[in-house]
């Protein structure tokens, strides 16, 4: 007699085809040096799935020239222009085009510029050059750095996995800061676009610089907890920290795909 395989089991050997192992995970991290955000009015989940905007591409072909990567976020209480329209989106404003941004390096921690536009834009890119750069003065990526951002690609017009997978992880980070009173601490936002979509969801987090991958409601408290417990952790001068997570590492800014591998070799 054939027995009807159960659904359940069904789902759990698709997913083990198709979710990519830790191993996998690793080094897939586009090599960047600093990761830039433009704050938008509107959440990811109502971009196109391309966005077509002027001051995003000028600057990104700007940073690009010293290791820059250039995208959009969101969240209820992250700061955003209101000039132009605010009916539109920020990029169908035209010459009126212009952003708050905040930007994470690997070597300088947090810098928020005031306002981006096309008249400043290559002003604020010298300002985000010189800060994706190595300084003379401590770096902000101590224990004293005041808030960690949480990023979770939540942009579903782009890919599907993005929207339904990311916009539960999202939530779910939500409730997490909440119910452990973290607000002051930890920042959750909506991302768009992030490099790896199969991987959904995915979460960044800054200005820590390590991404996540294969995430879902159900290691939401075990990822999260691990984020607390290195929160909590001084860190050690002159040792490179372990990779966040390791069964969901997808690598870290400031290293390229050898040195994320070989990281992850080392925990």
């Amino acid at each position: 007699m054939i027995r009807a395989i159960p659904s359940s089991f069904s789902r759990t050997l698709l997913r083990s085809f198709s979710t990519p192992t830790s191993a996998s995970l690793a080094g897939t991290v586009p090599f960047h040096d600093s990761y830039v955000l433009l704050h938008t009015r509107q959440p990811p989940s109502s971009y196109p799935g391309r966005v077509k905007s002027r001051l995003q591409r000028t600057l990104q072909l700007l940073a690009t020239q010293w290791g820059g990567v250039v995208n959009f976020s969101w969240s209820p209480e992250q700061q955003a222009l209101t000039q132009g329209d605010a009916a539109k989106p920020e990029w169908e404003n035209g010459d009126e085009e212009a952003y708050r941004a905040t930007a994470f390096s690997a070597y300088n921690g947090t810098l928020d510029i005031p306002e981006v536009n096309m008249r400043n834009v290559e002003e604020v890119n010298a300002l985000l050059s010189a800060h994706a750069y190595p300084s003379k003065s401590p770096s902000s990526l101590s224990a004293s750095s005041p808030t960690l951002h949480l990023y979770v690609c939540t942009h579903g017009e782009r890919d599907c996995r993005c929207g339904d997978t990311g916009g539960k992880v999202y939530e779910a980070l939500r409730r997490e800061v909440k119910d452990r009173g973290l607000w002051e601490r930890v920042h959750v936002a909506g991302v768009g676009h992030v490099s790896g979509h199969k991987y959904a969801a995915n979460l960044l987090v800054y200005p820590w610089g390590e991404w996540l991958g294969n995430l879902d409601e159900s290691n939401i408290s075990e990822v999260f907890e691990g984020i607390v417990s290195r929160m909590n952790r001084l860190p050690e001068p002159n040792v490179t920290p372990s990779p966040l997570c390791p069964s969901y590492w997808r690598g870290r800014m400031g290293l390229d795909k050898e040195e994320q591998l070989t990281l992850l070799s080392r925990t």
